[in-house]
C-alpha cells in the first residue's frame, strides 16, 4: 500500500504544462530555508501530478533535500528544523524508506532543541512505529480465517456478512467519500471487475459510517444521522460509476483486525475464506493484483477469464 495515501500531498501545486523532471534541470539552491522548501514541495506535487509514483522518480528531490539542509547546516532555527521533518516525511511517504524516515525524524529533537518542529518529529516516529506494527500485523493474517465483518446496508442483496460469500474470491477494498486516493482508484477497481466478471470474484467496497458525505459538490453533514448517510450513498455510486458492490460495515473502515492504518486498502480473501493478501493500494500497477486473483482462482480450480 502506498503510504502517501495515509497523508496529505506536500506543498504547493504548479502547472504541468511548465513541468520538467528534475533529472534534467540544475536547480539553485534557494536563498532561504522557506523559498528552498517550496520549490521542493512544488516539484514533488508536480510529479505526483504527473504520474511518477515509484521511490526511484524522487531521487532528484532526495538530493535536494540533502543540499538545503547543508547549505543552512549551522542554522538551528524552526524554519531549518522544518526543511529536516519535511525530508523525513518526505522519506517515508515517496521513498517509502521507514527505517531511514524514522532516524531522520529521531535527530530532529537534537538538532533543533526548543523549536516546535520536535513535536511533529515525535508524531511522525510515532506513526511510523504504527505503520510497521500494522505491516506485521497483517503478514500475520495471511493463510489465517478472514476476521469477520458484518454488514449494516450493502448494495448486494441480502449481505449481512463476510462468511456468507464463501466459495468465492472476495476482495475488500476499504475506503471512504472523503478519500481523495480511494476515488482516484475507482477507475482501477471498475477495470478489475469488468476483467473477472465471468468468475466467481465479487469486490465490496467497505466503508462505514463517518458522519459526512464527501465529492458531491459541497461537504454533507450526516452527524448522527446514519440512515442518511447510507440513503445518499446510492446517488454517490451512481456519480461516481461504482459498477461494484458496497457495503457499510458494523466496523470501522479503519478496521484493527485488518491492519487497516490508511485507504484505500485491499485486502483478497481466498474461497476457503482465508486471507492471501493484505495492504494493497488498488491502483498499485506494480500489485499486479489480476494476477493474484487469477492464481487464486486457477488454486481452487475455478473459472479463469482469458
Amino acid at each position: 500500500m502506498k503510504l502517501r495515501s495515509l497523508l496529505p500531498t506536500l506543498g504547493l501545486a504548479i502547472a504541468l504544462c511548465n513541468f520538467v523532471p528534475a533529472e534534467e534541470t540544475t536547480q539553485p539552491v534557494a536563498d532561504s530555508p522557506e523559498a528552498g522548501l517550496k520549490a521542493i514541495d512544488a516539484r514533488l506535487e508536480a510529479k505526483i501530478k504527473a504520474g511518477f509514483e515509484a521511490p526511484v522518480d524522487f531521487a532528484a528531490e532526495a538530493a535536494a533535500y540533502d543540499e538545503l539542509l547543508a547549505k543552512f547546516v549551522d542554522d538551528k532555527s524552526d524554519a531549518v528544523a522544518n526543511i529536516a521533518y519535511e525530508q523525513a516525511y518526505f522519506t517515508f511517504q515517496y521513498l517509502e524508506d521507514e527505517e531511514t524516515a524514522g532516524k531522520q525524524a529521531g535527530t530532529i529533537a537534537g538538532n533543533f532543541p526548543g523549536t516546535e518542529t520536535v513535536a511533529k518529529a515525535a508524531k511522525l516516529m510515532s506513526l511510523i512505529v504504527r505503520v510497521q506494527e500494522g505491516r506485521i500485523k497483517q503478514a500475520a493474517l495471511i493463510g489465517h480465517a478472514a476476521p469477520e465483518l458484518n454488514f449494516k446496508w450493502s448494495t448486494r442483496d441480502g449481505l449481512k456478512t463476510l462468511s456468507s460469500l464463501k466459495g468465492q474470491v472476495v476482495v475488500l477494498d476499504f475506503w471512504a467519500t472523503w478519500c481523495g486516493p480511494c476515488i482516484r482508484s475507482f477507475s482501477d477497481t471498475r477495470e478489475l471487475l469488468a476483467k473477472f466478471k465471468d468468475s466467481p470474484v465479487v469486490i465490496i467496497g467497505v466503508t462505514s459510517i463517518q458522519g459526512q458525505v464527501s465529492n458531491m459538490g459541497p461537504r454533507i453533514d450526516t452527524k448522527g444521522d446514519p440512515e442518511k448517510e447510507m440513503g445518499l450513498m446510492t446517488e454517490f455510486i451512481k456519480l461516481k460509476e461504482m459498477t461494484w458492490d458496497v457495503a457499510f460495515s458494523e466496523e470501522e473502515v479503519f478496521n484493527p483486525d485488518y491492519a487497516v492504518t490508511g485507504i484505500p486498502y485491499l485486502a483478497i480473501v481466498a474461497p476457503d475464506g482465508t486471507v492471501r493478501h493484505t495492504g494493497i493500494h488498488p491502483a498499485d500497477k506494480q500489485a499486479d493484483i489480476a494476477g493474484k486473483i487469477a492464481a487464486i482462482l486457477k488454486e481452487f480450480d475455478l473459472p479463469v477469464p482469458n
